[in-house]
C-alpha cells in the first residue's frame, strides 16, 4: 500500500522527538545527533523500532539538522544514507503488523532568510536540495 492510499482510509500516527531520546541514550551536549546515524546506528534503530512498536505508522529518519551548513557534502551524503538505512532496518525488523512508512526529517537551516537575515531564498532552496537529492 502506498502512503497516499493509506491516507485515504486511515489515521496516520507519526513518531516523536529523536534528539531527546538520543540524549537519554547518551548523546552529549553540543553533539550532533545526525552523526549518530554512523557512530551509534544501533541506538538510532532502537528509537525507530520503539516508535513502530508504540504504533507509529511513520518514522522520520534522523536527518533534522542534516544540511550543507552543518556538514560538508561528503559527510552530509553519508549521514543521510545511514539515516535512511537505519530507518529501513528498523522497519524491516519491527514485529508490529500495522503499515509502516519512512520519511526524511528536514529541519530549519539555522539561518534567517532575507530580509530578516543574510540567507537569500535561492540559497536556501539550494541548501535544502543538497539534503534531499
Amino acid at each position: 500500500m502506498t502512503f497516499r492510499q493509506f491516507l485515504q482510509t486511515h489515521n496516520v500516527y507519526l513518531d516523536g522527538g529523536m534528539g531527546t531520546l538520543l540524549q537519554a541514550r547518551g548523546l552529549g551536549a553540543g553533539e550532533q545527533p545526525e552523526r549518530w546515524n554512523i557512530t551509534h546506528a544501533d541506538e538510532v534503530i532502537a528509537v525507530h523500532k520503539a516508535y513502530f512498536a508504540a504504533g507509529s505508522n511513520v518514522v522520520c529518519a534522523n536527518t533534522f539538522g542534516a544540511n550543507a551548513l552543518h556538514f560538508d557534502e561528503d559527510e552530509l551524503e553519508l549521514i543521510i544514507q545511514a539515516a535512511m538505512q537505519n530507518a529501513k532496518a528498523a522497519k524491516a525488523s519491527s514485529i508490529s503488523t500495522h503499515e509502516k512508512f519512512i520519511a526524511m526529517d528536514i529541519g530549519p537551516l539555522g539561518k534567517l532568510l532575507s530580509p530578516y537575515g543574510d540567507l537569500a531564498f535561492e540559497d536556501a532552496v539550494t541548501l535544502f536540495k543538497k539534503s534531499i537529492t
